[in-house]
């Protein structure tokens, strides 16, 4: 759920994904969307989903990637 926040601020570019998945407990279908500043929406089915924003300091952010940096 955090490519297009993490890719996004990583390469300077707006993107957005919609992501289609079930619940685990119910089955029920549930689709949303992402985006580059972590804004997301329900587009179908379940409850909204609960997302982490990582607290990094992209101005002077220098690793090579998200997971050498932490």
């Amino acid at each position: 759920m955090a490519t297009p926040f993490v890719q996004g601020q990583l390469r300077g570019i707006e993107l957005s994904v919609e992501i289609e998945t079930e619940c685990a407990h119910c089955q029920k279908r549930m689709r949303f969307a992402v985006d580059h500043e972590l804004n997301h929406s329900v587009l179908e089915g379940g409850p909204e989903p609960l997302l982490f924003e990582p607290d990094v300091d992209w101005d002077s952010f220098s690793d090579p990637n998200i997971i050498d940096g932490y």
